[in-house]
């Protein structure tokens, strides 16, 4: 199904508010941090839920946002959780969908 422009801005809000939620750095606690840290891995995260990626390459964009780009210890365990919940998520309110 291919989203209009409301629900491809539905969709990019809601991924965002996951990755505020996930929050490998840590900041989004702070009021006065602005919510749009993590708004460039919006876009490769729904490429990849979009054509129904595997765990691991889920985890493997997290590992690289994680450790590489962001610079901080990459957790398997807490990987793995964001990466079940980014897919529940997207099977959930927007499966099959593009933009």
């Amino acid at each position: 199904m291919k989203l209009g422009k409301e629900n491809s801005r539905k969709r990019w809000s809601e991924l965002r508010n996951h990755w505020n939620d996930f929050d490998p750095i840590g900041v989004m606690s702070d009021p006065d941090w602005p919510c749009d840290e993590y708004n460039a891995y919006i876009g490769p995260t729904i490429r990849l839920l979009e054509k129904k990626a595997t765990e691991d390459e889920i985890l493997a964009l997290l590992q690289w946002v994680i450790s590489d780009r962001i610079g901080l210890r990459f957790s398997l365990d807490e990987a793995k959780q964001f990466a079940t919940t980014l897919r529940k998520w997207f099977e959930e309110n927007w499966n099959n969908s593009s933009v």
